[in-house]
């Protein structure tokens, strides 16, 4: 059975980036990906001076240009072509439906030249119905490991699993990362009373490991390791995925997961992280 996957493309077309992503997907897939390329002319805006017919006509050919991309780059993907009007969260997020993955790219800069630029692509992932992947401009294959975001909760496990699968299909080491309390402020935040900071730390990286050892213990085949840093969880992702091929994260739960779905920390993973983020909703993650 084919993979489906959605790729968003704006008026600036794809990025080299995103077509090397697609051809690492497709081999550790096997091949059989269904592609689909969506680009979203945002409905009654059109810039001053620019003509109906020329603006569409922008989309359209970004879109052209996108599928020959693909299409040189993979050996035997179907990739089809689609162009709709309206607002670019609504419409990713709608696709999402029809896909087993959506992939975005991520242009990490200030300048917002196009819809996946700014907090388009944090709104899209928030609401995706499937596994969301954002990957970076500028990043090259090579690395192969996969990190996974850990919250010490039951949420863990639809998160871990999506990791396996990608870990296992790219023959890639397996890395969880838990980012330990660091600041009592973290405490006021969890309604947690700040009787001992270490005391705290030594209770989650126990926690933690009581996990890995769990999931390394289902997975026998993968080469599992952990890192509890104490750093903002940001920076502990984006820290590890230095030397990742992916770093996985999941959007709902307390804790760690959830400031990465809902605050900035997942804003800045998302604008800063060296390596594709893939993003999960709980419950949802194994499609």
């Amino acid at each position: 059975m084919s993979e489906k996957v959605v790729i968003a493309v704006d008026d600036r077309g794809i990025s080299g980036s995103v077509v090397a992503w697609l051809v690492e997907r497709e081999n550790a897939v096997g091949g059989g990906l269904d592609v689909e390329l969506l680009t979203v002319a945002e409905m009654g805006w059109i810039p001053a001076g620019a003509a109906e017919v020329d603006y569409r006509n922008a989309y359209e050919q970004a879109l052209w240009q996108a599928g020959e991309s693909v299409t040189a780059a993979t050996h035997g993907a179907v990739v089809s072509h689609t162009m709709v009007w309206g607002t670019p969260v609504e419409q990713l997020v709608e696709a999402s439906s029809r896909a087993d993955l959506l992939v975005l790219g991520s242009q990490k800069t200030p300048a917002v030249t196009g819809f996946l630029s700014g907090t388009v692509p944090l709104r899209v992932v928030a609401h995706s119905a499937c596994p969301t992947v954002v990957v970076p401009a500028g990043w090259e294959p090579g690395a192969r490991e996969v990190v996974v975001g850990a919250a010490l909760e039951p949420s863990d496990e639809a998160v871990f699993e999506f990791a396996a699968e990608e870990a296992e299909r790219s023959q890639s080491a397996m890395r969880i990362v838990h980012a330990l309390p660091f600041t009592e402020t973290v405490f006021a935040s969890e309604l947690i009373a700040p009787e001992s900071l270490d005391d705290v730390r030594d209770i989650e990286e126990r926690a933690l490991r009581v996990a890995v050892d769990e999931f390394a213990a289902r997975h026998p085949r993968l080469k599992v390791s952990m890192a509890a840093p104490q750093v903002g969880a940001a920076r502990a992702l984006a820290d590890e995925g230095r030397d990742a091929s992916l770093v996985v994260v999941g959007t709902h739960g307390r804790g760690l997961l959830r400031r990465l779905a809902l605050g900035s920390v997942s804003h800045e993973l998302l604008l800063r992280a060296p390596c594709p983020v893939a993003v999960v909703r709980n419950g949802k993650a194994a499609r």
